[in-house]
This record gives C-alpha cells, sequence and structure tokens, in this order.
C-alpha cells in the first residue's frame, strides 16, 4: 500500500509516497480503508523536529532495524471504513469512523496512506450527515475549539469572544461553536480577501488586523467593556492589543503560535486587569475521557443539526501532497485541506 513517509528530520521537501507493506489487524485492533485525511500545521512541524514530540522512527513493517530502513508515516487525523477487525472488537466491517486525533502513534499510524491499523478504542463513528470526505475535516479542529471555548474558556451565552486567524479549520470550527453557544463571535483575519468569506461562514464580525484599529473596534462592539474571551492562533509581539482589548478579568487562551516571536506582556497590566493568560494543545481533551466524550456528543449533535458544517477549502490526491502542503503554507486557503488516497 502507498503512504506518506520521511526517514529523517528535515524540511517537509523530504517527505515521500513510499510503498508499505498492508498489515491485519490484532486483537483490539481494526483494519481501515482511509478515504480521507485532514491536513494540519502540525503535519508541518512534525517532519521537522518542531513539534510538541519527536518521531519515534520504526522499522515496524520490517526485519531491517538499519539507520536507512527506519522511517515514519505522517497524518494526524484521517477517516474511512473499516475492512478487516481483529478479535475482541465490537465496530463491523463497514462501519464509518475516524481517529481520534492525537489517539494514535503517527510514525506507525499515520493517515496519510491507503490503509491504517488502529485501536477500537481510538475510533469515533462518523456522523451520517457527513460525507468521507467530511469525516476528516472535522476532529482536529472542532474538539481544539470545543477544548479552548468550552473546558479552558468556559464561554457562556452572551458572552464576546475573539478568535484570530479565524480563516483557519480551526478558527471556522471556533466560530461555529461559539454561535452555538450563544456568544458574541468576533474573527480577526490580516487578509482583507477574507472579511466577507468569514462574514459568510458565520462571524458576528471581523476585523481586519492590518487595517482596522483593533482596539477601538472591541470597544465599540462590546460596548467599552471588552473581550470575555480570546482564543488565539498567532501568539507573538501584537497579543499587547488582545490584552489592550480584554474586559476585566478576561481570558486568552493561545492554542497556536504562527508568530513565534517573543510576546511582549508588561506583568502590571496582567495584575491590574485581573487577565488570565493560558496554554492550550488537544491532549488536554483527549487524556479528559468524561470530557472528550461529552465533547464527541456535542459536536455530533451539533453536526446533525446543522449547526456545525466542516468547510473544505481543496482536496488533494495522496500523489498531490507536495500541492496540498504548499497550499496549507501559503496561508491562503480558507478552511481545510484534504487528501484523499
Amino acid at each position: 500500500m502507498r503512504a506518506l513517509t520521511f526517514k529523517q528530520l528535515g524540511p517537509i521537501e523530504a517527505i515521500e509516497l513510499s510503498q508499505i507493506p498492508l498489515q491485519r489487524p490484532g486483537k483490539g485492533q481494526v483494519r481501515i480503508k482511509l478515504t480521507s485525511a485532514g491536513l494540519n500545521r502540525a503535519d508541518t512541524l512534525f517532519p521537522e523536529g518542531r513539534y510538541f514530540f519527536k518521531p519515534a522512527f520504526t522499522s515496524a513493517y520490517s526485519q531491517n532495524t538499519t539507520a536507512e530502513a527506519l522511517f515514519c508515516r505522517l497524518g494526524f487525523e484521517g477517516a474511512g471504513i473499516i475492512d478487516e477487525v481483529g478479535e475482541q472488537v465490537d465496530y463491523q466491517v463497514g462501519d464509518r469512523v475516524a481517529i481520534t486525533p492525537l489517539a494514535l502513534d503517527v510514525c506507525q499510524q499515520g493517515c496519510f496512506a491507503e490503509y491504517g491499523i488502529y485501536e477500537a478504542s481510538s475510533l469515533i463513528p462518523t456522523p451520517e450527515a457527513l460525507s468521507d470526505q467530511e469525516a476528516a475535516a472535522i476532529w482536529m479542529q472542532y474538539l481544539t475549539a470545543w477544548g479552548g471555548l468550552v473546558l479552558d474558556g468556559n464561554l457562556q451565552a452572551g458572552q464576546s469572544v475573539v478568535i484570530t486567524a479565524a480563516s483557519s479549520s480551526v478558527g471556522i470550527a471556533a466560530i461555529q461553536i461559539g454561535n452555538m453557544l450563544g456568544a458574541t463571535t468576533i474573527a480577526t483575519t490580516t487578509n482583507v480577501d477574507k472579511v466577507q468569506q468569514l462574514k459568510q461562514l458565520g462571524a458576528q464580525y471581523v476585523i481586519n488586523m492590518k487595517s482596522d484599529d483593533y482596539v477601538e473596534q472591541i470597544k465599540a462592539i462590546t460596548n467599552d467593556k471588552g473581550t470575555d474571551l480570546v482564543f488565539d492562533a498567532v501568539a507573538g509581539p501584537d497579543i499587547r492589543y488582545l490584552v489592550q482589548g480584554s474586559s476585566r478579568g478576561g481570558k486568552i487562551i493561545i492554542q497556536g503560535m504562527l508568530d513565534r516571536r517573543p510576546m511582549e506582556i508588561h506583568p502590571g497590566v496582567l495584575m491590574k486587569r485581573l487577565l488570565t493568560i493560558t496554554g492550550f494543545t488537544l491532549d488536554k481533551l483527549i487524556e479528559n475521557k468524561e470530557q472528550l466524550q461529552k465533547a464527541i456528543d456535542q459536536i455530533t449533535n451539533g453536526i446533525n443539526q446543522q449547526q456545525l458544517t466542516p468547510v473544505i477549502a481543496q482536496m488533494f490526491k495522496l500523489d498531490q501532497f507536495n500541492e496540498a502542503f504548499a497550499l496549507l503554507k501559503s496561508n491562503k486557503h480558507t478552511g481545510k485541506i484534504v487528501i484523499t488516497p
């Protein structure tokens, strides 16, 4: 079968489409014929050694354990159809499922492939309302958004939430979840062409960070109160504007670092305004089984009621992966980039 792999840490240009053996599931496992996989920022950082954990290169498909034979698959989330089950598994052949993001060994089970072996306990049934392609465009972003807004942010109806870099798949998911919760959703972008797109995608307000005065816009939207919550994917020195626009007792949750420059925040401002700045990564939610199931149930219900609708920017075949990665790097897309076998 075919799968995207890399053999050492380095630029994403070293990723290649490889032939690897097709395996059979063991006890408690299923084999999935993958129909789609979502492309995430993690897929660019991981091969470069810049993600939160490093690749554990494997020789799982070969008896050859020399350095030249070691490799790592790629793809943090995917979906497909079960085509074989191991012992002690309740799922059936033909069931449509997705793999819980981060609940897999990426190097051995990466989803940019034609097939994968996964633990049955890591699977999520695909909502009936979704196509096979859409099924890989939901869980990473909606679980991340739910974890930040609900689990950590405790966002309530009537409160305001700012979503930065809002044209990303996580940003769009956060807009939709914020609206579903009854909050006032304020999206930001640096691209003038995306302002109208974000309004069409449900953002109640959109601020262009390149041309608008962020703090003045926030004052006008919130009647001088400031924002209750900020869900930030950017970080960097411009976080000072998010701080200035926050309400007394407000919270800023950092879930990304598109700008890797140091943040510049005077501690006196945090103390005087009683602000909280905290980081969030999806593994916090994945490790909390009770909250994870609650999130899955609410997201599935939102999808079935058409309150949550995944937005696919573009789909690429597996052998077009270079084009898919180039589009992600360009930041010109809106929504999720999906790769299909």
